[in-house]
């Protein structure tokens, strides 16, 4: 799974998605598909650690905080 531009505002979002979360709230996705597209965007970022350089990895520990912190919020 790779990352790639969100086609409205160029943020980052998962490989497959043509939103980003963001984009996907003001379009009026339900609350699942939002919560399935910022997981699937924040695995994306792990997986990306393999390429090697600081921002990458900066941005792999981003995408695990995040999921952290909404698996946190389900509890």
């Amino acid at each position: 799974m790779k990352l790639q531009q969100c086609e409205r505002c160029g943020k980052q979002t998962a490989e497959g998605l043509t939103l980003c979360p963001e984009c996907m709230k003001a379009a009026g996705a339900s609350a699942e598909e939002v919560t399935a597209a910022e997981e699937l965007r924040d695995i994306a970022r792990v997986l990306s650690i393999t390429a090697g350089t600081d921002t990458n990895i900066r941005d792999a520990m981003t995408g695990i905080l995040n999921i952290a912190d909404r698996l946190d919020r389900r509890k």
